[in-house]
């Protein structure tokens, strides 16, 4: 007989292979995740499908498809396990505990360069909240978010989307990325036209700050050589510190990189630069339960000092140098 929680659903522990298999797209996978054999799991959502009365799944060369009902259930069944969630989490809080799991998206520039810190201060005030971090860039953040496979995204240049929210959001400057020896690293910004002889290391052409430095290029028309592109900005970086070029990129700040000294951030210098940003989205209807909203809390606190921090020690650099360069003999 149905439980009345679950109307309708006789076979409650179908949902749960179901939701494994549809997520991995594998039915092997599925197998090694929740240690159950996979003739068991392949019966049960057989058993599923025809109390349903509907195919869940079909079987194509690249692998398994979700039918339209299979989409519908899943869709409906992230909604129910996100719920049950929340209310573990909120029942664990009545109780004096904070416990549950964050599911955190970020860029990886933001995840070496902030995350760990964060993670660490974070974990001693909630030892018993986990988390699942994805790192990837800014347009396939936006979709997991979504899709909710992840609750929280913070990166650089997020676009306004339907179904997001931003609850957070820092102006960042357009610049190219130079050597510490480049001409440009001395300069306090550079113009478009002084761009069109240097050899580039882009970001990928899906990205925003590929397309703002498009449409720079484009009103001036040039075409400046793109020797390299690359959806990853810790690679650009890298490529950059070794001399292969100048790279685009947007930040909090102009001057050295606080944590690669190789590395000079300068501006771009064009009133109609489109204003990226640095921003942590959510889903439109919030979190999904009290785990999520500490670590969104806590997050916010942490960006502002640190983005006060950061732009504190490349001030001091600057002073450093202006103080060493007139302390050297003519």
């Amino acid at each position: 007989m149905a439980l009345g929680l679950l109307p309708h659903f006789v076979n409650t522990a179908a949902l749960r292979y179901f939701y494994e298999v549809a997520r991995y797209g594998s039915f092997q996978i599925a197998e090694e995740k929740v240690h159950i054999a996979g003739s068991a799991i392949r019966r049960q959502i057989q058993l599923l499908e025809e109390e349903l009365g509907s195919k869940l799944f079909v079987r194509e060369r690249a692998g398994l498809r979700l039918t339209a009902a299979g989409e519908a259930l899943l869709y409906r069944l992230r909604r129910a396990m996100k719920e049950l969630s929340a209310a573990r989490v909120e029942i664990d809080v009545l109780q004096g505990m904070h416990t549950g799991n964050v599911r955190l998206g970020i860029n990886e520039t933001m995840a070496r360069e902030f995350l760990p810190t964060f993670i660490e201060t974070f974990g001693k005030k909630y030892p018993r909240i986990t988390h699942d971090i994805t790192v990837g860039n800014s347009n396939a953040l936006s979709d997991m978010l979504l899709r909710s496979e992840v609750d929280i995204i913070l990166g650089y240049a997020l676009e306004a989307k339907d179904g997001l929210q931003k609850v957070l959001s820092y102006d960042l400057l357009t610049c190219v990325t130079v050597h510490r020896k480049h001409p440009f690293a001395r300069r306090a910004s550079v113009r478009v036209v002084d761009l069109v002889d240097e050899r580039f290391i882009m970001p990928s052409t899906d990205s925003m700050t590929r397309r703002i430095f498009n449409e720079l290029f484009a009103r001036v028309a040039v075409k400046p050589v793109f020797s390299i592109s690359t959806n990853s900005f810790e690679l650009i970086a890298l490529m950059v510190a070794r001399g292969l070029g100048i790279g685009c990129q947007v930040s909090l700040f102009a001057g050295p990189d606080p944590t690669r000294p190789d590395l000079v951030y300068v501006p771009v210098r064009d009133a109609r630069i489109a204003s990226a940003v640095l921003g942590c989205c959510i889903a439109q209807e919030g979190v999904p339960n009290m785990a999520a909203s500490l670590l969104l809390k806590e997050l916010g606190a942490a960006l502002a000092l640190w983005r006060s921090e950061s732009g504190s020690r490349v001030a001091d650099r600057v002073v450093a140098k202006a103080s060493s360069a007139r302390s050297r003999p003519v």
